[in-house]
């Protein structure tokens, strides 16, 4: 019966861990509003910058007339998902193995 208990209790950690909160989402859903009108998200997703470098950048994107309804929301989010200290994602690459487009 222990046994069994601690293979459920294991399950469902793992599942949770699976499974992105609910403020991850809520960050994510904020940079596809904040960031997309004036450019992809595969400009964010290329950088690697420190919660200072992105605080910078927020405050000039601002400037610049972006809409951040949620400014420590995002901030947060791109200071974690994008940090300096997650490597750069390789490329997409196309069927014959060039760059994707």
């Amino acid at each position: 019966m222990k046994l069994i208990f601690l293979i459920v209790s294991a399950t469902f950690c793992l599942a949770l861990l699976c499974f992105p909160s609910d403020e991850h989402l809520a960050g994510r859903k904020a940079e596809e509003q904040s960031c997309t009108p004036c450019h992809s998200l595969r400009l964010v997703d290329s950088q690697r910058l420190s919660r200072t470098a992105w605080t910078k950048e927020l405050d000039k994107m601002i400037g610049w007339g972006a809409v951040v309804p949620d400014r420590q929301l995002l901030l947060d989010y791109l200071s974690s998902e994008y940090s300096e200290a997650k490597p750069i994602p390789t490329p997409a690459l196309s069927a014959d193995g060039r760059p994707a487009k």
